[in-house]
């Protein structure tokens, strides 16, 4: 599938694509989901524009109306997923 073209003030923001998270039931299965992302990755960095990957470690502060989790995480599960490719010159939040 062809890239269109990229804004030359376009930057990527990539927020949650980690290990606990993929894995969870979504609409669109996590390896099409990470696998677009990633395609998504190269190309902006491959234009020089910004890759700014975000994760989450805990949940919002003050967030009261997410119910308790009936699962555990495993101890990896804030690590970006590996396809993402996180390069030097990426951003991180």
């Amino acid at each position: 599938m062809p890239l269109t073209k990229l804004d030359t003030n376009a930057a990527l923001v990539v927020i949650d694509l980690q290990k606990g998270i993929v894995d969870l039931p979504t609409v669109h299965p996590g390896a099409e989901i990470v696998a677009r992302a990633a395609r998504l990755a190269r190309a902006f960095r491959g234009r020089g524009l910004p890759v700014v990957l975000v994760n989450v470690t805990a949940a919002a502060p003050g967030r009261t109306d997410a119910e308790p989790r009936k699962f555990s995480f495993s101890a990896d599960w804030t690590e970006l997923v590996p396809e993402l490719q996180q390069q030097p010159g990426d951003y991180r939040s």
